[in-house]
């Protein structure tokens, strides 16, 4: 079987090999749910264990001592299995369980991490390097031969019993023929690097099969490893919420294959199927398992605990490793196909245990001072105390207590920077959001917002700056300021911007323009200086003299003499009139006498 993760169980079920992060072997015995042995490598610095796989070798001879010593040693080594280790640095190490230590090593001498090993025979062992295939013998303890399965990685390989062939992965399947070293098969379907492969025997001599689960799908997809077959897509797929880690495969009496799949995310996916021709849908999963741990808070408020690993014991049955790479609970479980979800409570391995001790000091007798006043229901003649404290009354506590709103409501939030409102104003194009960001005139705002301006929108705010500089008095302003600053501030990052050139071409040709039309404006200006004020003289003395005086001022003498003369006036007026009069009046009775004489004649 091929170890895509640095996880595994035994073939039995006995015993399940870890290594940590820190490059330690640990080993727990599943059936007396017991931490069993620690091991570290004395190169897992340099070159720290990548895989592990599990064989049973009867290489080993032991030398010296009785034959019943040998008999019992014998025993042992055949009881206990093996660990093969495979190193970052192209070494393969052999650790015997029942010695508890490393037995010896292999050098490949290619410097070459082995990512995959797997093996049918305990005394041959295959194993991927980059994109090499390596073939170990133990009983040799030498590499004995190795080839190139392409230009890809091998991130997993898997020997298959009762033959001389191999499968390896990449993002590609490809079946080996391991003496000729020729590829007999393809298998295509994965998007990603498969990382998992695992052999499914046959039953009632019925084609074999084989189990992928790659790096980047939710999919397990199941191949046809038949002659017969020309199928090179899976014949069946099973669903995953996440990752695969970790398979466990079971043959059912009644011919259907139970597949036990633990996932990155910790729990168990159990699926039962009928290898028996093509499915056309991916099926899901008849039961998951999950682990859980009461928080004590509330029934909605749980805290998963990741499951490490499952092994099947028999068709209903299934072991489960749960906790952390520290604390680690194995259990049996009953496996039942009518629930769709089984959520196991237990307690939290990471939790703190309280002993006994620690149950008894909870228990705290209280000190009793010569000051205490006890309440009883006779009438006490005890005074209390006065200790010479002033209390304070409660009115004025809540008054201390209460907050002064009409503070903080006068108080107006002010802002100094406007980076947000013009990021989202560049980002969406919008002529009024831009406009609203870039017309102000206070340096202080505009030198915050540029200070605190992302680098991927310079850019397309110098260009807007660009059409600014071009505009209009009050534009050409706003655009000039800004500009300004972001040449201060961000200096660095546009003289490293290879398309600087590019973005201020039109704002340097416009300032070159602007620049050439300077000389003749202040030939302009300074014309009009010199004649708009002898224009503007003229006409302020015209209407200086059309003004009437605001104020008069007459001394005495200058009075006197014009009283005398405005009675002079005065009398010739009257005069002139009094003998006007006069002679109208002659005037009339004489008209008043001829009237007289003409009535007497007639």
């Amino acid at each position: 079987m091929a170890v895509a993760m640095a996880s595994k169980f035994s073939e039995d079920g006995k015993y399940f090999a870890h290594i940590s992060t820190d490059g330690k072997l640990k080993i727990w015995n599943t059936i007396s749910n017991s931490f069993e042995q620690e091991f570290t490598p004395d190169f897992h610095l340099t070159s720290p264990c990548t895989c592990l796989h599990f064989t049973h070798s009867e290489s080993l001879k032991y030398k010296g001592g009785s034959p019943k010593k040998k008999k019992r040693r014998n025993s042992e080594s055949n009881s206990d299995p093996n660990i093969v280790l495979g190193t970052s640095s192209g070494l393969l190490l052999i650790y015997s369980i029942s010695q508890a230590n490393s037995e010896y090593t292999i050098n490949s001498e290619t410097s070459q991490p082995i990512s995959c090993l797997s093996s049918v025979d305990n005394n041959v062992i295959y194993s991927g390097a980059e994109q090499n295939v390596f073939v170990w013998n133990l009983e040799k303890r030498r590499l004995t031969s190795k080839w190139k399965a392409g230009n890809e990685k091998v991130f997993s390989i898997l020997a298959i019993p009762d033959s001389k062939h191999i499968l390896t992965a990449a993002n590609n399947i490809k079946l080996w023929d391991v003496d000729a070293k020729e590829v007999l098969k393809s298998f295509t379907g994965h998007s990603s690097e498969v990382i998992f492969l695992q052999y499914v025997a046959p039953k009632n001599n019925s084609d074999a099969y084989f189990i992928s689960g790659s790096k980047g799908d939710r999919l397990l997809n199941c191949w046809s490893l038949g002659e017969q077959s020309r199928d090179k897509n899976a014949i069946a797929s099973f669903l995953m919420e996440d990752i695969v880690q970790n398979i466990s495969v079971n043959i059912a009496s009644d011919g259907s294959t139970n597949i036990a799949a633990t996932v990155r995310s910790g729990v168990v996916h159990v699926y039962k199927h009928t290898l028996n021709g093509k499915c056309g849908k991916p099926l899901k999963p008849k039961t998951t398992v999950q682990v859980v741990t009461d928080t004590g808070q509330t029934n909605d408020v749980v805290s998963p605990i990741r499951i490490m690993g499952a092994i099947y014991r028999d068709e209903e049955t299934l072991c489960i490793g749960h906790g952390t790479d520290i604390l680690l609970t194995f259990e049996n479980l009953l496996i039942s196909s009518y629930k769709k979800l089984q959520c196991l409570i237990r307690k939290d391995p990471r939790a703190p245990a309280v002993s006994k001790q620690d149950k008894d000091t909870k228990t705290i007798t209280p000190v009793v001072n010569d000051d205490v006043h006890y309440l009883t229901s006779q009438i006490s003649h005890t005074k209390r105390k006065n200790d010479g404290k002033i209390e304070v009354p409660m009115e004025q506590r809540l008054e201390n207590l209460t907050l002064n709103k009409s503070e903080s409501s006068s108080k107006v939030p002010k802002s100094d920077n406007v980076a947000q409102l013009l990021v989202q104003g560049l980002h969406s194009k919008d002529k009024n959001i831009l406009r609203t960001a870039l017309c102000k005139r206070d340096e202080q705002v505009v030198r915050n917002t540029v200070k605190r301006l992302p680098v991927t929108v310079f850019v397309p705010l110098v260009q807007e700056l660009s059409s600014f500089i071009q505009g209009k008095t009050l534009s050409s302003h706003i655009g000039s300021l800004w500009l300004k600053h972001i040449l201060q501030v961000h200096a660095g990052v546009l003289i490293s911007n290879p398309e600087l050139p590019e973005m201020l071409g039109s704002t340097l040709g416009s300032i070159e323009n602007r620049l050439a039309l300077l000389t003749p404006l202040n030939r302009l200006k300074g014309r009009l200086d010199l004649l708009l004020p002898q224009v503007s003289g003229g006409s302020t003395k015209e209407a200086l003299d059309s003004e009437e005086p605001l104020l008069v001022y007459n001394d005495e003498e200058s009075s006197e003499s014009e009283e005398e003369d405005l009675k002079m006036d005065f009398h010739s007026e009257s005069e002139n009139e009094w003998e006007e009069e006069s002679e109208q009046e002659e005037i009339e009775e004489n008209n008043v006498g001829s009237d007289s004489d003409h009535s007497e004649m007639s």
